[in-house]
């Protein structure tokens, strides 16, 4: 017999360890030393053994990471108190005081505020913002404006993105897609047309797109976590029903054009393979389009051996100050608390895609004709 939470939680360390793009080896090593207690013939695996053992992993993963990057903010919270006290903050899923260590809560500044860093704390002082990068000669060829809505407040922004259509055309045409109301349609026209049994939708930005994680002062992801979500969403369901077919990833791209690097702030990246590419080959169909693209918030040379491509960029200071400003936001709780390094993950208050629109440039031969 095999105790379901415990399974649960490592099911959940797992996960978060393959979002931060850690590696296998971290992978490996919760594997190796917390799968041969949790499965046993002979009895269930008690809750003190599952923390102790995370305990073990944690520690063990802090030798993966170089001593200059070992750094962690900790601050105790009320209900990560209250379970310790109680003892009971397993049943109530808090793992923070689970595992002993602690996020945030009380002692981090008010999330909506924003002169709230990503690390919990007020910033002084103006935030810093890049300049606007230089085209280096490329063509714009269109000009997408995103608009952002942050969490329940009233505060919006808007982040003006130009493509180079003429250098990239084919990851130009799959993000053009992503933008519009149409969306990226990869099954069969059928499916549509005449519905063959089955529901489906697009996957456009317009629907379910959402800022889905960030590398603080680094970089920010955005893309549909779930395309059954978006779809139960978009028809006011509580869930999408077993009929739901999800678009699978489109077909690869092969030997993309690299059009210049991630060398400075403010600049359109998509997967080398295309958008659908962005997070792990084992992703459903229904995720794959969780990561669809990045905007840099600085110069990130690791992008290029990520084998991401730059298509577009971010075109006047309003845009890059939007950048700074969502680059900075306050990220959710989690794993990086305990692993040394990692203070990335998905922001606190829900950034959500409230509206694009997609202008073509004239060019001089629209002009000559």
């Amino acid at each position: 017999m095999i105790k379901r939470k415990p399974l649960l939680l490592l099911f959940f360390l797992l996960k978060e360890l393959s979002a931060l793009n850690i590696g296998n080896k971290i992978i490996d090593v919760v594997k190796q030393r917390m799968l041969p207690s949790l499965v046993s013939s002979n009895e269930a695996l008690g809750r003190r053994d599952f923390v102790k053992d995370i305990f073990v992993v944690t520690t063990s993963l802090s030798v993966l990471f170089r001593p200059e990057e070992a750094h962690a903010t900790r601050a105790v919270g009320i209900a990560e108190e209250e379970c310790r006290a109680a003892g009971n903050c397993l049943e109530k899923m808090e793992l923070d005081g689970a595992l002993g260590w602690s996020w945030g809560a009380k002692d981090r500044c008010d999330a909506s505020d924003p002169s709230c860093g990503s690390d919990g704390k007020l910033m002084e002082g103006l935030r810093p913002i890049e300049n606007v990068p230089k085209t280096l000669g490329y063509t714009i060829t269109h000009i997408v404006e995103m608009s952002l809505s942050i969490g329940r407040s009233n505060e919006d922004c808007t982040v003006l993105i130009g493509l180079y259509g003429n250098d990239v055309p084919g990851g130009t045409k799959e993000f053009l897609q992503l933008v519009s109301v149409d969306g990226i349609r990869t099954t069969s026209d059928l499916v549509f047309e005449n519905g063959m049994g089955v529901d489906s939708q697009s996957v456009s930005l317009l629907r379910g797109g959402v800022l889905n994680y960030l590398v603080p002062g680094e970089r920010i992801d955005f893309g549909i976590p779930s395309q059954s979500a978006a779809y139960a969403r978009s028809k006011g369901l509580s869930k999408a029903g077993e009929n739901f077919l999800p678009q699978p990833r489109p077909r690869q791209f092969q030997d993309v054009l690299i059009l210049r690097k991630h060398d400075v702030a403010g600049l359109l990246s998509i997967p080398g393979k295309g958008i659908g590419y962005g997070g792990s080959d084992f992703l459903s169909d229904d995720e794959c389009f969780a990561s669809s693209f990045q905007l840099s918030a600085k110069a990130v040379p690791s992008m290029d051996k990520e084998n991401r491509r730059v298509i577009g960029q971010v075109l006047d200071e309003k845009s890059m100050s939007a950048l700074a400003r969502l680059a900075s936001l306050p990220v959710k709780k989690g794993f990086r608390g305990v692993i040394p390094g990692q203070t990335s993950g998905p922001p606190l208050k829900k950034i959500v895609v409230s509206d694009l629109s997609i202008q073509k440039v004239k060019s001089d031969t629209d002009e000559m004709n």
